[in-house]
């Protein structure tokens, strides 16, 4: 019998009842991470995902040691890095251009992170954007625009799995040779899991299966895989949660799932799991089984960050306990009624 680093993980992906929930891949405000650490981790989340920088590590650790420390029952998750290879919609923020600026407050309701307030004069932080663009539809003098950016440096994620994370994901884009060398170069020697972002509007279904292709090809010939989960993430809208109002804006992703499941023709390793994001909220893992689409599990973010942003910690805390246990415990059958 094989035996995996945290058989936990691995138990939830067989179960098909595996919740990553994402702090976000820009989010830098180090608050933010402890707050949103702490709730995550009251909510039995089994994967937390942060961006790839030491004090975002150290903020989220804090967050989640705190949880612990009031319910030693908990089981502390893991923490994931969340890094790219190549442009992709989650590795970006917003950039304001001060000399066409007027301060005229148009952004701030748009914003679902509260990046631009009044404190008291007219302030935007760089570091609570996580790159979702409603703002620059609001914007009425072009003073917005998107900066993209790279979180992939081996040697700093190398350095940070030895501070603690013990899971990590790359975002793919089609720069697939780019993406062999930087995971060559990974030292997955503490690594409980490895997970792959496929999607993001940016592929079509021959580009995912190349990429599902390019994935395997490398991670099954390292040492030790055996031992890991694998987890492919189909990406449908990226950073929806946040964005749309539209209940269904999960089926691209749940679509992407069910086109890379039947790719594999029943030969999928034992080890590799197939879980989606873009637009998951409580509901998208009773919808997917409902439509026959049988993933491993969900990733949700900004979504769930977004209704317990302005709430109260213990409320915020509460609010996130009560909706993945709902997630976790949905009836497909009336699910299916409903849909």
């Amino acid at each position: 019998m094989k035996t995996y680093k945290n058989s936990s993980i691995f138990k939830s992906l067989n179960e098909q009842n595996y919740h990553k929930l994402i702090i976000g891949a820009s989010l830098k405000d180090l608050e933010s991470i402890e707050f949103y650490a702490y709730c995550f981790t009251h909510a039995k989340a089994n994967v937390i995902d942060i961006s790839a920088f030491p004090h975002s590590l150290i903020s989220a650790q804090s967050g989640i040691e705190t949880a612990l420390a009031e319910d030693p029952s908990l089981e502390k998750p893991l923490i994931m890095l969340s890094v790219n290879v190549g442009q992709d919609p989650h590795f970006r923020r917003i950039e304001l251009d001060t000399n066409l600026c007027t301060e005229c407050e148009a952004c701030i309701p748009s914003c679902p992170s509260n990046a631009f307030f009044m404190s008291p004069s007219f302030t935007y932080n760089e570091d609570l954007c996580f790159g979702c663009s409603n703002c620059l539809d609001y914007c009425p003098y072009e003073a917005l625009e998107f900066k993209d950016w790279d979180a992939y440096n081996a040697d700093e994620l190398n350095r940070l799995f030895k501070m603690g994370a013990r899971a990590f994901e790359i975002h793919l884009n089609k720069d697939f040779d780019a993406f062999r060398e930087f995971y060559r170069k990974l030292d997955l020697e503490h690594i409980d899991l490895e997970s792959f972002s496929i999607g993001s509007e940016l592929m079509n279904q021959q580009e995912l299966l190349q990429a599902k292709e390019v994935i395997l090809e490398e991670v099954y010939q390292r040492p030790g895989v055996e031992n890991r989960s694998i987890v492919i993430q189909t990406d449908g809208v990226p950073q929806s949660g946040a964005r749309f109002s539209d209940q269904h804006k999960d089926l691209k992703s749940i679509e992407n799932a069910r086109f890379l499941i039947n790719s594999f023709e029943n030969l999928k390793p034992d080890n590799c799991f197939i879980q989606i994001a873009g637009g998951v909220n409580h509901e998208s893992l009773s919808k997917a089984k409902s439509m026959n689409v049988n993933i491993n599990g969900v990733a949700i973010g900004s979504w769930l960050r977004n209704k317990i942003i302005d709430l109260p910690r213990q409320e915020a805390r509460e609010f996130s306990i009560k909706t993945i246990k709902k997630s976790r415990t949905q009836n497909v059958k009336n699910f299916t009624k409903r849909g």
